[in-house]
């Protein structure tokens, strides 16, 4: 059977070409569904892609907006920092004030208890009682 004819041959080369003609047209159908499906995801990938980009823009604004109201609450903090410490200096202030009215009045209460026993001749309970406790 090695030695076949020429037209055998011819005939099983025709065989094998229509074979694989129609294999080649089914391979080129599969492609063509592959084809179709891969553009088809794609065009899915691209549409998905442009709404997580809006999405993300969106969240950016949002964030953009919450990063200015935060600058804007931190400028009214650092504002009360400083009045406060204006205050805290007036604060300051009042208590020197009040420290050296004290420190007046304790001489004039230290000076009254001088005017009253030169001008009480009494003994220093009866100072006392009337006038209270001494400092000291």
């Amino acid at each position: 059977m090695k030695n076949k004819t020429l037209e055998e041959r011819v005939v099983a080369l025709e065989a094998e070409s229509y074979r694989n003609t129609r294999r080649f047209a089914d391979v080129d159908d599969e492609f063509g569904l592959l084809r179709g499906a891969v553009d088809e995801l794609s065009a899915d990938l691209r549409e998905h892609r442009l709404e997580t980009k809006e999405q993300v823009a969106g969240v950016n604004q949002r964030l953009d907006g919450i990063d200015g109201r935060l600058d804007g609450i931190d400028t009214r903090l650092d504002n009360i920092d400083r009045r406060f410490d204006g205050v805290d200096g007036r604060l300051d202030s009042m208590d020197r004030r009040f420290d050296g009215i004290d420190g007046r009045l304790d001489g004039m209460d230290g000076l009254l208890r001088q005017i009253l026993a030169v001008v009480t001749p009494a003994t220093p309970e009866v100072v006392r009682q009337h006038v209270g406790a001494p400092t000291g």
